[in-house]
């Protein structure tokens, strides 16, 4: 009995491997094929720009100042806040997070950067919104950024 076993397992075997052979007319030397098609290459990403705060539309320039002053005027705090300064303390970030996005895909659409260097941008914001703080001379007034950023639609 056992040996009927393996001589049916033998066959199936033998037929699996008659079954998965090439097709007909198909090339099975992989040196008569020719040289394989090139994968497409993704877009090359471009350099980033010299001057973060230079670059785009006076608009998202605006809107990526107002977010990092958002934050800035909003960080994280270590202790425990009561639920109703936690729900606020989260409201002005995330209005200062839709302002920043907005700024971003305004300078990716102009073309003005590439998505890829977003950080780049929105830290040189930072940098540039510390040091306005530090001497006292915002360009935009916190308010005016909050009311700009509360303009914008929330996603839903």
């Amino acid at each position: 009995m056992s040996v009927r076993i393996c001589l049916a397992a033998a066959s199936l075997m033998a037929l699996a491997c008659a079954c998965s052979g090439p097709a007909p007319g198909e090339v099975t030397d992989a040196r008569l094929a020719g040289p394989a098609p090139e994968a497409p290459q993704p877009p090359a990403i471009p350099a980033p720009p010299a001057d973060p705060l230079a670059v785009g539309s006076q608009e998202a320039r605006d809107d990526l100042y107002c977010s990092a002053l958002i934050y800035i005027e909003n960080p994280d705090v270590s202790d425990a806040l009561a639920p109703v300064d936690e729900a606020l303390l989260r409201k002005a970030q995330t209005l200062g997070f839709l302002i920043g996005e907005a700024g971003i895909n305004r300078l990716v659409t102009e073309k003005a950067v590439h998505a890829t260097h977003a950080r780049l941008v929105s830290d040189a914001y930072t940098a540039q919104v510390e040091k306005d703080l530090k001497a006292k001379k915002p360009r935009i007034s916190l308010d005016d950024c909050n009311a700009r950023a509360a303009a914008l639609p929330i996603p839903e």
